[in-house]
C-alpha cells in the first residue's frame, strides 16, 4: 500500500512542476490536487485504518480542498478570495476535528491557547512589518488564521500524543511536516494574493513565491492525506 502511496505523490509532484512552470491554468491546478484527494480515498477505503472516522474527517478536509482550489478566484461581498478562504476555512475545521477524535481533547489542553495565541500575534507583526494590505477581506482572513492555527497547533499535538514507537513515529513526523508545510504555503498565498509580491528574499538570494508555495501546498496535503494511517 505505501507503493500506491508513493505512486499518487510521484504523480502530484509531477502536476505541481507543471502548473508551476508550465501551464497555471485552472485546468493544471485542480488535476494537480486531485492525486491529494486520490490518497486520501484509497487510504481510507483499502488500508483500514485504526480510527475510520478520523479517516474519513480526513478525506472530506481533502475534499474541501479541493473546492477551495477552484473558488479561491472568486470574489464575494467585496471581499477578494472570499469563496476559497470559507472553503479551506471547513478543510481545517474538518482536520481539527479529525485531530480531536483521534485524540480526544481535556481540559489541560487550554495550555495549548499559549502557543496558538503566540503565532497569532506573530501574524499580526508579520502582516504590519510587510505592510500587507487586506482590505475588505481582513475580517475574514484574521478568523481564517485563527482556524489554521488551531489546525496546526492540534495537528502537531495529535502526532505527539499518538507517538509509540516504530512506524507510528515516521507517520507522527508526517502529520507534523503536513501542517507546517500548510501554513507555509498559506503564508505564500497572502503575499502573491494580497500583497502584490512574486518574489522572497532568502540570504541575499531571491527565489520566486509561487513555486514555493506550490511545493508547500501540495506537499502538505499529501502528508496530511498520509496521516490516515496514523
Amino acid at each position: 500500500m505505501e507503493y500506491v502511496f508513493i505512486l499518487f505523490l510521484v504523480i502530484d509532484a509531477v502536476l505541481a512542476y507543471r502548473f508551476a512552470y508550465k501551464d497555471g491554468s485552472m485546468r493544471q491546478k485542480l488535476l494537480t490536487s486531485l492525486p491529494f484527494v486520490a490518497a486520501g480515498f484509497y487510504l481510507t477505503l483499502v488500508c483500514s485504518p485504526n480510527n475510520m472516522l478520523y479517516a474519513w474527517l480526513i478525506v472530506a478536509g481533502l475534499c474541501a480542498s479541493f473546492i477551495g482550489d477552484w473558488v479561491l478566484r472568486y470574489d464575494l461581498f467585496g471581499m477578494k478570495g472570499l469563496p476559497g478562504i470559507i472553503s479551506f476555512a471547513l478543510a481545517h475545521i474538518l482536520y481539527i476535528s479529525a485531530f480531536a477524535v483521534r485524540v480526544p481533547l481535556t481540559v489541560k489542553d487550554l495550555v495549548l491557547l499559549i502557543p496558538w495565541s503566540i503565532m497569532f500575534v506573530l501574524e499580526i507583526f508579520a502582516k504590519k512589518k510587510i505592510k500587507i494590505d487586506l482590505g475588505p477581506t481582513a475580517p475574514a482572513v484574521a478568523v481564517y488564521a485563527m482556524i489554521i492555527d488551531a489546525m496546526v497547533v492540534l495537528g502537531v499535538r495529535a502526532a505527539i500524543m499518538t507517538l509509540n514507537g516504530g512506524i507510528s513515529v515516521l507517520r507522527s513526523i508526517v502529520l507534523v511536516a503536513g501542517v507546517i508545510m500548510f501554513i507555509i504555503s498559506d503564508a505564500g498565498v497572502c503575499l502573491m494574493m494580497f500583497g502584490n509580491r512574486t518574489e522572497i528574499k532568502i540570504k541575499n538570494k531571491i527565489y520566486r513565491l509561487d513555486p514555493i508555495n506550490i511545493a508547500m501546498y501540495y506537499g502538505g496535503q499529501m502528508l496530511i492525506a498520509a496521516s490516515v494511517l496514523l
